[in-house]
């Protein structure tokens, strides 16, 4: 904590994250809890999607670059054309 404050974050703000950061994890558990009762292991779900996501990255990276290159309107890429890549 006291890093943060001596990079100029205020106290009031830390304390508005950690609020926050509280509210994000009782959210989990409530969905995690709720997924439990139907008997789905929502942890290993979300990690499945995680590393689903994660390995089709260079796939939708590639894809962009092409639809670059055909001179795609920008706002149909699922990234940033100024991203470097």
């Amino acid at each position: 904590m006291e890093s943060a404050l001596r990079s100029g974050i205020s106290e009031g703000w830390l304390a508005e994250m950690e609020r926050r950061k509280k509210l994000e994890v009782d959210n989990y558990n409530a969905v995690s809890a709720r997924y439990a009762e139907q008997g789905i292991n929502f942890d290993r779900q979300e990690m499945n999607r995680i590393r689903a996501a994660n390995r089709t990255y260079v796939q939708r990276r590639q894809q962009m670059e092409v639809d670059l290159r055909n001179c795609e309107p920008a706002e149909c890429l699922p990234f940033d054309k100024d991203t470097p890549y």
